[in-house]
């Protein structure tokens, strides 16, 4: 078995590494640090098991984890943790197995026992635990025709649902998204991103200007772009509260 370790401490990777070595079928393929980096490399190359950290800075494993099972949907997962029993909790109820930190050598031979002897493990809901855990989302991924695009949340512009697909506008591109806008509303909202309109969320610092029309809504727009945006009425109220 092809593996990954993807876990933003060093020392854990090490220990990990170091457990691993009696399990003469494994071959450790690459390690990672930096999450940004693991998943541009899970993009491209397939991993049959992969040791995933769960709280990492910039993205979290819990969204790689969903990137990697839509695209690479046979690669198993073990969540390593050193926090959240809330989390872990919400990992239980989808049949997801998971490493606490710190770990015996018993509790990761029950692990892969657990993954050598169920070929075909139930594959979470993580729109449910999306909900149930908080975790950045400072990078995230967009679809460009068949290429798979990894995208710094400050080069947002702005997202547009248009009938039902989201796009995520930057200043030179526009990419798919793979998540409802919902999504990102909750996952972004701590970099000041804000919900104008039913169908769009915008990066409040890539705003020139707000320009009134009738009805009490406004036009936006924008620094370096010239896509102008609705504001709508009834988000008016909300959006004053925040920029005070």
């Amino acid at each position: 078995m092809k593996v990954v370790i993807v876990d933003d401490e060093y020392n854990s990777i090490e220990n990990l590494r170091t457990h691993l070595e009696d399990y003469t079928e494994l071959e450790i393929i690459s390690t990672f640090t930096d999450p940004v980096k693991a998943l541009a490399f899970l993009i491209r190359n397939e991993a049959d098991l992969l040791f995933l950290d769960i709280e990492m800075p910039n993205i979290s494993g819990l969204y790689i984890a969903e990137q990697i099972t839509l695209l690479h949907p046979d690669t198993k997962i073990c969540f390593i943790t050193a926090h959240a029993e809330g989390a872990i909790k919400a990992f239980e109820l989808n049949a997801l197995d998971y490493i606490q930190k710190p770990f015996s050598s018993e509790r990761l031979r029950h692990c892969m026992n657990k993954i050598q002897n169920e070929p075909a493990l139930r594959k979470p809901d993580y729109d449910s635990l999306s909900h149930e855990i908080e975790y950045p989302l400072n990078i995230i991924c967009g679809y460009h025709d068949e290429d798979i695009i990894l995208i710094n949340a400050e080069d947002i512009f702005y997202f547009e649902t248009i009938r039902g697909n989201v796009y995520i506008h930057t200043k030179d591109n526009v990419y798919r998204g793979n998540k409802p806008l919902g999504f990102y509303e909750e996952k972004l909202k701590p970099l000041y991103f804000f919900k104008t309109h039913k169908c769009y969320l915008v990066n409040l610092s890539k705003v020139d200007h707000f320009s009134p029309r009738i009805s009490y809504t406004y036009d936006i727009f924008f620094k370096g772009i010239k896509d102008v945006i609705p504001l709508s009425r009834n988000n008016v109220k909300a959006l004053k509260a925040q920029l005070q």
